[in-house]
């Protein structure tokens, strides 16, 4: 059974000072319909130790929170620097990644990638158009609509990813790197119920066909 790590969100408690790390169950419950075994990653321990000792075989970045530079939160750029330093990590041991909506978005900021604010694609479904082009064309295929739950996006790219999925206002919603085993999507596949197969099909040949 392959190991997927997942990142969690940082949140800061109302009624007394207390830093937690958070993260949907229907993550654990998805990861388990797929047939792996979700690893949950909290963000005050070395992840070395994780991949070193359990052999972690890909990684998820999970929703929540903005980027730093865009909220100018502690909190946030606290967890920029946990999920930076995993990239390289995952670059460097050839470990495939998955980002979701902020994953995405920490990533493309990695690569150089500038988010823009966005209207209508916070709490909203939308229709997407899947890039024939994208080696992931044919498991996408068919799919019209997705959740969406962000206020920042791309709406340009550089050569670094081809483009799997865009909006109709030219939004981009996924992304695959053309180098490294990096996928990124915008919408939410563990918000979904049931499960999309589409999803399923995608993340399941994102971390078996390495």
């Amino acid at each position: 059974m392959k190991k997927i790590a997942i990142t969690q969100r940082l949140v800061e408690n109302d009624s007394y000072y207390e830093i937690r790390d958070c993260l949907d169950v229907r993550w654990s419950s998805m990861l388990h319909d797929l047939g792996f075994l979700p690893i949950i990653l909290p963000s005050q321990c070395n992840f070395n130790i994780y991949f070193n000792e359990l052999k972690i075989d890909g990684i998820v970045f999970s929703g929540g929170n903005d980027l730093g530079d865009y909220s100018g939160k502690e909190i946030d750029k606290k967890r920029d620097v946990l999920e930076k330093q995993l990239i390289r990590y995952t670059i460097n041991k050839n470990i495939p990644l998955l980002g979701v909506c902020r994953g995405m978005q920490i990533v493309g900021d990695y690569f150089g990638l500038t988010l823009e604010k966005v209207n209508g694609h916070a709490g909203e479904r939308h229709e997407i158009f899947i890039n024939e082009q994208s080696k992931y064309f044919k498991k996408l295929r068919g799919k019209k609509q997705v959740n969406s739950y962000h206020n920042f996006a791309f709406k340009k790219y550089t050569n670094d990813f081809t483009v799997i999925a865009t909006s109709k206002d030219g939004i981009i919603e996924a992304m695959e790197h053309n180098n490294n085993k990096i996928l990124l999507q915008m919408w939410h596949p563990e918000r979904e119920e049931p499960f999309c197969k589409k999803d399923i099909a995608l993340i399941k040949e994102h971390f078996t066909n390495v």
